[in-house]
């Protein structure tokens, strides 16, 4: 017994299977994980990044990375997370109080990372996350 592939169902199945690829999801504009110009930068559930990535230059003195992210999270939410998550990853707090209201001050390994946190509405937050040599 022989199976005869139709034509017109592969070409069905290849247009579902486009159609599946177009409306999932993309992973760099997710909500929560990381950010896409730092690996081993967190992403806050309730965060997703603005733009396309942000900026990244790498120079022999070091990367200068800009990333912006915005979400409805509550600006204290946001302090409390970064503050208690980027000594697990190696940050060390620069000072143990801003120096600017609403930016947080971190260093690791020759670098800076200044994170600002903008409120934009009650209910909107926007971060900005700034790492340069230092």
């Amino acid at each position: 017994m022989t199976v005869r592939k139709s034509p017109l169902r592969a070409t069905g199945m290849a247009l579902a299977l486009a159609a599946l690829v177009l409306v999932a999801p993309s992973p760099t504009r997710a909500e929560g994980g990381y950010l896409d110009a730092v690996e081993d930068m967190p992403l806050m559930e309730g965060l997703a990044e603005t733009g396309d990535g942000g900026i990244v230059f790498d120079k022999p003195a070091g990367r200068i990375v800009r990333s912006v992210a915005e979400g409805d999270v509550a600006p204290g939410a946001v302090r409390a997370f970064y503050v208690e998550t980027l000594p697990q990853l190696g940050w060390t707090r620069a000072s143990a109080y801003e120096l600017i209201d609403g930016l947080l001050i971190f260093r690791r390994e020759g670098e800076q990372l200044e994170i600002q946190i903008v409120s934009v509405s009650p209910t909107h937050t926007e971060i900005r996350f700034s790492i340069t040599p230092q």
